[in-house]
């Protein structure tokens, strides 16, 4: 099992524990900015409580595919002959990857690539979450 250091409180998903990397990945400012960055731009102007942002999301997918990366460990013929720190160290890569899937977007989401498309910058979210 991977060694949590803290835990959040999450509306849907109840408590949300991470480990001391993905701490330090949310503490950082690069991730911190996806406070700002609404999951779902506009929406809020016709239902005022729907005020879901990218940092919250984020937190989810974390979660949800370290849901799905143990089930496979249980499942997967491949997965189960795995040595136990491969494993864990697989079920961490899949986290991280959940958790570090949309840092990269801009104000407006996809609307924002749409910006850079008609200023030819030739970058996409992705490109930026990888730099």
């Amino acid at each position: 099992m991977l060694q949590y250091v803290d835990v959040m409180r999450d509306p849907i998903h109840d408590y949300i524990h991470v480990t001391e990397i993905e701490e330090a990945v949310i503490n950082s400012p690069f991730f911190q900015r996806l406070r700002l960055l609404k999951q779902t731009p506009g929406a809020s102007w016709v239902y005022p409580g729907a005020n879901h942002t990218r940092f919250e999301h984020s937190l989810g997918v974390m979660h949800l595919a370290g849901e799905l990366a143990t089930k496979l460990l249980n499942e997967e013929k491949s997965w189960r002959e795995l040595p136990e720190n491969e494993k864990l160290n697989r079920i961490q890569k899949v986290r991280l990857a959940g958790l570090l899937h949309d840092v990269g977007h801009g104000p407006f989401s996809h609307v924002f690539e749409e910006f850079l498309r008609r200023i030819d910058s030739k970058v996409t979210h992705e490109q930026i979450s990888e730099r």
